[in-house]
């Protein structure tokens, strides 16, 4: 199995907020959450953004902790680890795939994004997103964390963390 969040899937959301996940994605969750047993909820982390994003970005456990890696090295104070601690550890929630494969949305994110009746569920590699069934299949820009992010134009806040995991170690 490729542990890679793949395709573009219409699902269903419940009066409840609970999205229906595909079982491919399921067991991309379950691979990558490194606590998760047979029988457990697999976990995940859910970063809902800044207010001008149209998405959740659903990030298995092992993907998240390469993340927070990444901005643990970012220089204190500096405009890139402000902006990746505003949108990685303040606009975030931990989630978990309920027993019967879907995902709980609050309700606060669902009146933020309109998420009613069906919604996409389309892979991105190491995360998921979670937008309106109409929604474009292209990542909105990033134009929020306020004057911050509109001082740097377009991109995603991804490409301020540099990523850990393909650091060498000298023995």
């Amino acid at each position: 199995m490729i542990e890679k969040f793949v395709g573009d899937h219409e699902q269903s959301i419940d009066g409840k907020g609970r999205v229906s996940i595909p079982t491919k994605l399921r067991r991309v969750v379950e691979a990558r959450d490194p606590d998760w047993t047979s029988g457990e909820r697999p976990q995940l982390m859910v970063v809902y953004g800044t207010r001008s994003w149209n998405r959740l970005e659903c990030y298995p456990i092992d993907q998240y902790q390469k993340i927070i890696a990444g901005i643990e090295v970012m220089p204190w104070g500096s405009e890139d680890r402000i902006i990746a601690e505003g949108v990685f550890f303040s606009r975030v929630f931990p989630a978990e795939i309920l027993d019967d494969g879907r995902l709980q949305v609050p309700l606060e994110h669902r009146e933020r994004l309109g998420l009613k009746d069906k919604v996409r569920v389309i892979g991105v590699g190491d995360f998921f997103k979670i937008v309106k069934s109409e929604e474009p299949d292209d990542m909105a820009p990033e134009d929020d964390l306020d004057a911050l992010i509109d001082a740097r134009g377009r991109g995603h806040a991804l490409q301020l963390i540099p990523d850990v995991s393909q650091k060498k170690t000298s023995e």
